[in-house]
């Protein structure tokens, strides 16, 4: 019965039935000829060859040298842990190059006046306006805000950490309209008074994104014309405070 529930486990880890047959049969017996372990597995033993392949790539038997004989011995369940973790990196790592590849296209083919500009509505639009911020391709962002609304600081901060976990890395320079001595960890922030300000949030990234205060819509400029404009500003306003 126990066998059984962690079979179906395993299969649910992408694991096919002869190679979890081989495995928990390795487990059970191990280290040993390929003979043996094809006959505990119920599976002939040209196949077992065939299934031990994959699963030594995978860290989860290793073969030995005893004598003149080949013995294959599993290895810790721990090690499908370890695999798990080394495909989630290189998943991660394959996310961020199509990313990339993603702001090279929309760079080469979108730029210009081609971009334009779409329009989120409601909460449902906030958190689809928030997710492509999380997916930013570059760890620069440039944030301007005109309230220092401790609720609204710790929403972009999470989305700060996504970008940081996903990139490795990221670089936040934040300009608020009100003084704020709440700790950052993301880059720098920066204060300055003026009574000309649209209140909202303005993110820049390789699009920006414009949210207005009390107001459930939310603005995403793809225009890359009129985003090197408002990052030229920002960084002009920046450096004169």
């Amino acid at each position: 019965m126990e066998n059984n529930f962690i079979a179906q486990e395993l299969k649910k880890l992408d694991f096919a039935d002869k190679e979890v047959k081989v495995y928990l049969a390795g487990l059970e017996l191990g280290p040993v000829p390929v003979q043996k372990l094809a006959r505990e597995a119920g599976v002939v033993r040209p196949t077992t060859y065939e299934i031990l392949k994959p699963l030594m790539a995978k860290g989860l038997f290793v073969e030995t040298i005893h004598g003149k004989k080949r013995l294959f011995a599993a290895q810790p369940p721990e090690k499908i842990l370890q695999f798990l973790r080394k495909q989630k990196r290189e998943i991660e790592e394959k996310e961020r190059e199509l990313i990339r590849i993603i702001a090279a296209l929309e760079s080469k083919y979108y730029s210009g006046e081609r971009g334009g500009i779409s329009v989120f509505h409601g909460e449902e639009g906030s958190r689809m306006l928030e997710e492509k911020i999380s997916f930013a391709s570059t760890p620069e962002l440039l944030v301007f805000a005109s309230r220092a609304d401790k609720k609204e600081m710790q929403q972009r901060e999470e989305i700060y950490e996504k970008i940081k976990k996903r990139l490795g890395k990221i670089a936040v320079k934040e300009l608020y309209a009100e003084k704020t001595d709440e700790p950052f960890a993301y880059g720098e922030r920066k204060c300055i008074s003026s009574k000309h300000l649209i209140p909202g949030t303005l993110v820049l990234f390789d699009q920006a994104a414009f949210t207005p205060a009390e107001n459930l819509k939310g603005y995403l400029i793809e225009n890359q014309l009129v985003i090197k404009l408002l990052k030229s500003f920002f960084r002009a306003l920046w450096d004169q405070i």
